[in-house]
């Protein structure tokens, strides 16, 4: 079993459910997004630990891998460490890029980059979902909660 999935499926679950507590005291208007997102990323946490667990027992149901591939397992691991600690360091530089490049610009440089790290995603399917979720949330959150996201660089959005 995969114990940092299970931990991240444990905090998840329970991220949300402090969340949910905390909208619970909202106006029921401003609470109906926050309700939405935390039951969602709690789904989302059982669901990690129920694949998890099932995944667990299947794998102690299956016969044992030759050790003949643990060397090239070894690397590959090494590598998607590196893979995942850059786009960490990426996704703080994102953050604080958002206020001088605006979040449209900002979210899709670092989108593609993140996205070119990893290579699992194919060019076609990644603008596709970068264009999806630069949409929804303006959509969520600047149509629905009217908050002031700064969507172009201040020197474009003066004209």
């Amino acid at each position: 079993m995969n114990i940092s999935r299970v931990a991240l499926a444990l905090v998840s679950i329970g991220i949300a459910g402090v969340f949910y507590v905390n909208a619970l005291e909202y106006p029921s208007r401003a609470a109906s997004m926050p309700l939405i997102y935390s039951v969602v990323v709690a789904l989302l946490g059982v669901a990690m630990l129920v694949q998890e667990v099932v995944g667990a027992r299947r794998r102690k149901l299956a016969p044992a891998p030759s050790s003949d591939t643990s060397e090239g397992d070894s690397s590959e691991t090494g590598g998607q460490r590196w893979k995942a600690l850059l786009v960490l360091v990426l996704a703080a530089v994102y953050i604080n890029c958002i206020m001088w490049l605006g979040y449209v610009l900002a979210t899709v440089v670092f989108m593609l980059v993140a996205l070119a790290i990893v290579r699992h995603v194919a060019l076609r399917f990644s603008l596709i979902g970068i264009s999806l979720l630069v949409a929804m949330v303006c959509l969520v959150f600047i149509g629905f909660l009217g908050l002031p996201v700064p969507l172009l660089p201040p020197f474009l959005a003066a004209f």
